[in-house]
């Protein structure tokens, strides 16, 4: 095995970019139990060794050999509520240490994972040897991790830096898109690409994370060695917290197969989630092999407007959700790639807010750098041809310069919170591109002794993309300070450009809107035949709400999670296809909460919930 691995490596280091990835390793669980040639068992709770008790997480699982199996043509590895030794759950880990161990190439599996509080599947790498030291100096790789009350979202991370308490991590995460569904739904291809420097994570050929030598600098890039794989599935622990009544046991990692190749494949690259009729967005595919034909289709109203039969095109989006795929053909064969693509809701103007060409809804409060409230447009184009606008030039001295509006009848800022209304404005700058601009809401009268400047119910972002130009900017929720802050009390509006800087520049700005569905559809009309979805009204929810099915399944549960992924109540229910039931906000404080609602099948979806302080 050492000579082939050192073949291997010299190869790879000839001939990453090989026209055809040749698979150099591969087990796709075809027999009736594990291939120990390939794999080795990890058993116990290892705290026998030295500070990794509970595997240095303070995991509750003890690893057996029993818990591997191997039939119909996948490995499951099962996590089950069960005594062993001293610990209430058991599980299974496999590794290919000194069976197994490479540097470098494209290392991939598909798979399909749990679900539940608690439970914590992965499949990563670690090394060797400990060629710099113990972990995480040596480092670890982590293609694929999950945490079971998030069964939407995907972790790529890699683990460097010094001992522990100065270790260090960097990493991504991939969130399926609402029609997706979860990772326990379907199986999913999880991969990297590992070259000298870098390494990439991608999910379904889709590229969603790059890490480099140098996102870890000054700090040691310690992936240069031989790394071997591994792949388990914890209970409890730091990272997801212990399982409670709402976890459901057995639960399985099953895997179809694990590959290794000396060399990359193709994968996209490109926006999975855009505005409503975005226009020049661009979708690229990497690692065609010379001489390859590429074609490229696009569903829904969606258009392509350049670059067919290229590596790279440009589309524009209509006001439906749609696919992106790409079919390339070589000698190495033809791989087909499909992304699904969300186009968010329409949204159209209600109001303006302040627009210095008719009267506004704000007053002026103070500021604490220069302000003329109408001043000649600086460069009219077709975004704004309006001949009056407002003029800020930020005070260099303050970090967070101010320019505060008062406002007596904002009816409610609840709608904006769940992002189903949003505000716009008109920017024209000289400072860089990427400035940051936020918007607060506030109770002026409000005093909150830990906020600024006494109440402040919420804050929203924009960045600017252009300099000495006028764009729309669009902001989106950022967080609630101050969740005690009445929805309907906003009696100011902030704006702070370039906030926690001293920089000097000036601002243009005009059409202060706020902007709602443009057109009113009721969740039914909205529905495809066997589409699972489900209604909540009122959102926001003060005490009682009414929770409409209708899918064309049963819905069995309800999870309540908070915004940080963190589980916080469960209750089962049984809801035919059509029935609306009447349930509580039970005893949760004002704030923003998501709500997952299962179905029999195992289908979910959540949407994002305000609880009413009012």
């Amino acid at each position: 095995m050492r000579v082939s691995l050192l073949l291997f490596i010299l190869s790879v280091s000839c001939s990453l970019f090989a026209q055809c990835p040749e698979m150099i390793w591969q087990d796709e669980f075809e027999g009736t139990s594990l291939d120990l040639s390939k794999w080795s068992f990890e058993t116990g709770d290892a705290c026998n060794l030295p500070q990794t008790c509970g595997w240095g997480n303070n995991e509750l699982q003890w690893y057996r050999s029993e818990n591997t199996t191997v039939n119909e043509g996948t490995l499951k590895i099962t996590a089950k509520r069960e005594t062993a030794s001293n610990r209430l759950y058991t599980s299974s880990r496999i590794r290919t240490i000194n069976k197994g161990d490479w540097t470098y190439g494209r290392f991939e599996a598909l798979i399909k994972l749990p679900k539940g509080k608690g439970l914590w599947p992965a499949f990563w790498m670690l090394p060797t040897e400990d060629k710099y030291g113990s972990w995480p100096q040596s480092g670890e790789i982590d293609i694929m991790e999950l945490i079971g009350q998030e069964p939407a979202t995907a972790h790529g991370t890699i683990h460097y830096g010094n001992l522990p308490p100065l270790n260090r991590s960097s990493g991504e995460s991939y969130i399926l898109n609402s029609e997706e569904g979860t990772f326990n739904d379907n199986f999913h291809q999880f991969a990297i690409e590992w070259e000298e420097g870098e390494i990439r994570w991608i999910i379904d050929d889709y590229l969603y994370s790059t890490k480099s030598k140098s996102d870890v600098a000054p700090l040691r890039w310690p992936f240069d060695h031989d790394f071997h794989l591994l792949l388990n599935v914890a209970v409890g622990g730091n990272w997801p917290g212990n399982p409670d009544a709402s976890t459901v046991f057995p639960q399985n990692m099953e895997v179809d197969y694990v590959r290794v190749y000396n060399g990359y494949k193709p994968y996209l690259s490109g926006n999975r989630k855009v505005s409503n009729q975005a226009k020049g967005m661009q979708y690229q595919v990497k690692n065609v092999p010379e001489n390859a034909t590429v074609h490229w289709v696009v569903t829904g109203d969606a258009n392509i407007t350049e670059g067919q039969s290229t590596e790279n095109i440009v589309v524009d989006w209509g006001s439906e959700s749609g696919e992106v795929s790409v079919s390339v053909d070589s000698d190495c064969g033809t791989q087909e790639i499909s992304l699904k693509v969300m186009v968010e809701s329409a949204f159209g103007k209600e109001y303006s807010l302040e627009n210095f060409d008719d009267p506004a809804r704000l007053s002026l409060d103070r500021f604490t750098g220069s302000f003329d409230d109408a001043v000649s447009n600086p460069a009219p184009n077709e975004v704004n041809n309006s001949d009056l606008v407002g003029k800020y030039s930020r005070n260099s001295s303050e970090s967070f310069d101010i320019l505060a509006y008062n406002i007596s009848d904002f009816e409610n800022a609840a709608p904006f919170l769940v992002e189903e209304k949003r505000f716009f404005l008109d920017v024209y700058t000289d400072a860089p591109e990427g400035t940051l601009i936020l918007l607060q809401l506030e109770n002026k009268n409000l005093s909150t002794a830990t906020n600024y400047p006494r109440g402040r119910h919420s804050r929203f972002e924009a960045y600017t993309s252009k300099q000495n130009e006028w764009e729309r900017l669009e902001f989106r929720f950022l967080d609630q300070p101050d969740n005690t802050v009445p929805d309907n009390s906003i009696n100011q509006m902030i704006l702070l450009f370039a906030s926690n800087t001293r920089t000097s520049n000036t601002y243009y700005f005009d059409n202060f809107d706020t902007y709602g569905p443009q057109t009113i559809v009721s969740v039914e009309e909205k529905l495809k035949p066997g589409q699972f979805l489900f209604s909540i009204s009122p959102n926001p929810i003060q005490h009682t709400f009414s929770l409409k099915n209708l899918s064309d399944e049963i819905i069995n549960r309800i999870d309540w999670i908070d915004l940080s992924g963190k589980y916080l109540k469960g209750m089962d229910v049984e809801l035919l296809p059509g029935q609306t039931t009447r349930l509580s906000k039970s005893n949760f404080a004002s704030g923003l909460y998501l709500m997952k609602v299962w179905t029999t099948s195992g289908k979910s979806q959540n949407k994002k919930i305000l609880i009413s302080g009012n």
